[in-house]
């Protein structure tokens, strides 16, 4: 049993959260249009499934894969992204926003150790990075919904 917190019931002392398939249910608060807001029972993706799926980029060790070209790595992730998006983005697509932060983290990593120009330089990776997301906006599945490296 789970007490559901909302504006106007404030019992102590019972868990507030739970998981459920991989989505964390717990009050939140959200904002009306006239700055006004409320408290709310909503789901949003667990941590233990971005955490889980965090364990599947270490898992797929693309960053070290330097043989490969970035269209090999493209096909390689763009099944799993899109599945995630699928399950995940459903009840709330900006909760798998950390998770494409670690994949452009490794992707960067991967720029790094494949080409010796960058070696060294985080900041000229994360623009080759962002110039081939706006050259090939269709390249990963989660830059044709918006997902663009920060």
């Amino acid at each position: 049993m789970v007490y559901c917190k909302k504006d106007g019931r404030n019992l102590e002392g019972y868990p507030v959260q739970f998981d459920f398939l991989g989505f964390s249910f717990q009050p939140m608060r959200n904002k009306l249009r006239n700055e006004e807001s409320y408290l709310q029972f909503d789901c949003r993706m667990s941590r233990k499934s971005k955490v889980r799926i965090n364990g599947e980029f270490r898992k797929l060790n693309f960053h070290n894969k330097t043989q490969r070209g970035i269209q090999d790595l493209a096909i390689l992730l763009n099944l799993k992204i899109w599945g995630w998006i699928q399950y995940y983005g459903k009840i709330s697509r900006r909760s798998l926003k950390p998770v494409f932060y670690f994949l452009h983290h490794r992707l960067i990593r991967w720029i790094l150790n494949k080409y010796k120009r960058f070696k060294g330089s985080k900041v000229k990776a994360v623009k080759w990075l962002r110039q081939v997301t706006v050259s090939y906006p269709n390249l990963f599945y989660h830059w044709e919904l918006g997902y663009k490296l920060v």
